[in-house]
């Protein structure tokens, strides 16, 4: 066997590993965490592999694809597929946000690190208990204190927060009427979409190999 074949099959071998290991997790992976699995030479070797298999979902016309999420890469359907789906989850409930609470998250996704005081203030109301359904969602957490009288938290959104919105950062966050339509949906998605053309993170779904 010569050289350029076995180079081909360590390819082939490294892409079915990171493959499986996408299609097992049920959360984004970073570059890092996948060369760390399957015994990669350089983060640069993973995205690599990323970018061929995104190629070969397309080039065979496949339903998913690899999607960059929360700093790390996860399967992802394609959005023509999202009514084929919705029936697979029909009936699967999960509780929605009230509008307080989807007031008080869009105002730290576009705030943070924001105070409760400063949450306060733009509301008009106190917002004790939802910042305390909003953190048991997991959807914020404390991220740092004040310098002022009593050193009053400050919050900001999670991990958590952009996984179920599939977006790689936050410079991808959708307008505040997007961000609570979406957190109002009552149906239940385990994995996420594609987003659609047009949108902030959907006009460049290819993974990037920046060397991450």
């Amino acid at each position: 066997m010569d050289e350029d074949t076995c180079f081909e099959n360590d390819s082939k071998s490294l892409e079915r590993d990171i493959e499986a290991l996408l299609f097992a997790s049920d959360t984004p992976l970073s570059a890092a965490k996948l060369a760390s699995l399957v015994d990669a030479a350089s983060n640069r070797q993973v995205l690599s592999a990323i970018g061929a298999l995104s190629a070969f979902y397309t080039e065979s016309a496949r339903s998913y694809t690899i999607v960059e999420v929360a700093g790390g890469y996860q399967l992802a359907t394609l959005p023509e597929f999202s009514g084929t789906i919705s029936r697979l989850f029909k009936g699967r409930k999960k509780a929605k946000l009230t509008q307080p609470a989807l007031e008080t998250l869009a105002i730290i996704a576009y705030k943070q690190p924001i105070g409760r005081m400063q949450i306060e203030a733009i509301r008009g109301v106190n917002c004790e208990g939802v910042l305390a359904t909003l953190i048991e969602r997991e959807l914020i957490s404390i991220s740092g204190r004040g310098e002022g009288i009593g050193k009053p938290f400050f919050y900001s959104t999670t991990k958590k927060f952009l996984e179920y919105l599939g977006l790689k950062d936050f410079r991808d966050l959708p307008s505040i009427e997007d961000l609570e339509r979406k957190f109002a949906m009552d149906t239940a998605v385990e994995k996420p979409l594609v987003p659609p053309p047009g949108s902030a993170q959907g006009e460049n779904n290819t993974p990037q190999t920046n060397g991450q």
